[in-house]
């Protein structure tokens, strides 16, 4: 039962019981793996209530000890549920430890022993208040990452699950020790359904008809609230060739101000089209072809960088070329990179630190050439680009467990090819290319959370056509999100 607490002692704790910076480190404390998780074991919910008069939290599955907390000893603001826990042991689950400080008048809950350990000898926190509850060491689908903050100024210690809980934790000043265990969710996010538009190669629309450009994006503004669209994506070849006049920017550019105008954020990567590497007519401009690529001066006086609302970093300064995009949907985060065509190693590297620094970010690369129009990975950069898909594969979308989803274009029509990257995590990858002379194909991904699932269809609205190619509409199940 809970102690009376009537001062503060102000003391640091953060250096001591190895505080780290945010994501990087997260899981170094989560070594052992637990066994085969039932998860319906964690059901209990987890009460945080919190004295004001010290800042001092408890968390409790018991509803009576939540309720004699905030009449008796001064526990009065109420969090409600933090997430739900186990409240007896189970297969996968570990003891939660509740230490108490009776200096510092601070509760401490850790799932590793040795922490437990040293806390007690060398931290004060004597009072072995036994079991909370139990969670899981590792991950799994059911599960949510449960980080624990420390206030130096207070002497206190907090949980957090979600990104709003950290950001504002991390605002008053306290310290991100990473994640310590695994837990259920308070409640099913009622936010679990979302879609995301995928937008072919579009420069015959730019050259021969703009309007069906304008139409595709009309349409997905006008059903936004239907769709529940939160992101659309681009995968290159947004325009044919640059002209005196750089009227296909222009008229690309108008069409996109829609997006704008609606605060919907967007991201585009370039294709070979959308450089200085095709002129007039679609050949090849002169020069070095090589160098010619990574011109993109047209494309970023008309696409700056400002234009992009989710923007959260670039490689090179002022430049979209290599960009992240962050944003949340489906009660979790997704980060959307854009890479260049045929990768230089350089942007490569810097792409592979963004994925390092976002583990709990599902993430979305588009880059113009990935997948050939036999839905495989393409292995060459066509004799003028640096890194050839397939290495780009190797050396980066394989290598990190976030990576989910993969959309690109350039040639063939659709496609789809599924692949295991080195951590076991599944990557799904989506041609879409269709250089329609007509209508306006634009892939339509419905992502549902709760369910694990994604579906995904080819819909034109100039022209209210579905597109039945192989690789068009495809439905898949059991995917591990990112939580």
């Amino acid at each position: 039962m809970l102690r009376s607490l009537n001062v503060i002692a102000i003391v640091t704790l953060a250096a001591g019981l190895g505080a780290c910076g945010g994501d990087q480190a997260e899981e170094s404390s989560l070594a052992s793996v637990s066994a085969a998780l039932d998860c319906a074991s964690l059901s209990a919910p987890v009460y945080h209530r919190i004295k004001p008069s010290s800042g001092d939290s408890i968390y409790t599955v018991s509803s009576s000890e939540a309720s004699t907390a905030s009449s008796t000893y001064g526990y009065t603001e109420d969090r409600g549920v933090a997430f739900k826990a186990g409240a007896a042991t189970a297969t996968g689950l570990s003891p939660v430890y509740r230490l108490y400080n009776p200096t510092n008048f601070d509760h401490l809950w850790t799932i590793d022993e040795n922490e437990k350990a040293s806390a007690a000898s060398q931290y004060g926190y004597t009072v072995d208040e036994g079991t909370g509850f139990y969670a899981s060491k590792s991950s799994d689908t059911c599960l949510i990452p449960v980080y624990r903050f420390v206030s130096s100024a207070l002497a206190k210690h907090r949980f957090a699950t979600t990104a709003a809980e950290r950001d504002s934790l991390s605002a008053a000043g306290w310290t991100n020790e990473g994640i310590k265990f695994y837990a259920a969710p308070s409640a099913v996010p009622a936010d679990t359904k979302f879609t995301l538009a995928v937008i072919p190669d579009t420069q015959q629309e730019i050259v021969y008809n703009p309007s069906r450009f304008t139409n595709r994006l009309e349409w997905l503004l006008n059903n936004k609230t239907s769709l529940d669209l939160r992101f659309v994506a681009h995968t290159g070849d947004m325009v044919d060739w640059d002209t005196p006049d750089h009227i296909h920017y222009v008229r690309a550019s108008n069409s996109l101000r829609l997006l704008d105008n609606a605060f919907m954020p967007y991201a585009i990567a370039i294709g070979n089209h959308d450089t200085a590497a095709v002129c007039e007519g679609g050949s090849a401009c002169p020069g070095d072809a090589k160098v010619n690529l990574r011109n993109t001066k047209t494309f970023n006086t008309y696409f700056p960088t400002t234009r992009f609302s989710a923007l959260a970093g670039v490689w090179e300064a002022g430049k979209i070329d290599n960009a992240y995009h962050t944003f949340t949907a489906g009660g979790l985060n997704w980060l959307v990179l854009n890479l260049e065509m045929w990768a230089r190693t350089g942007a490569i590297d810097w792409a592979k630190t963004v994925l390092a620094n976002h583990p709990r970010h599902n993430v979305i690369i588009i880059s113009h050439h990935h997948l050939t129009k036999d839905s495989t990975i393409a292995l060459n950069h066509s004799g003028y680009g640096d890194n050839g898909p397939q290495y780009v594969f190797d050396n980066l979308i394989k290598q990190y467990a976030n990576v989910r989803l993969v959309f690109s274009g350039h040639v063939g029509q659709a496609g789809y090819l599924e692949s295991t990257g080195v951590k076991g995590n599944k990557i799904y990858q989506f041609l879409n290319c269709f250089h329609d002379n007509s209508t306006n194909p634009t892939r339509l991904v419905e992502i549902d959370t709760a369910a694990n699932t994604l579906s995904t269809r080819v819909y034109a609205p100039l022209t209210n056509q579905e597109r039945t190619d192989a690789g068009s509409s495809v439905a898949v199940s059991n995917i591990n999100w990112v939580r």
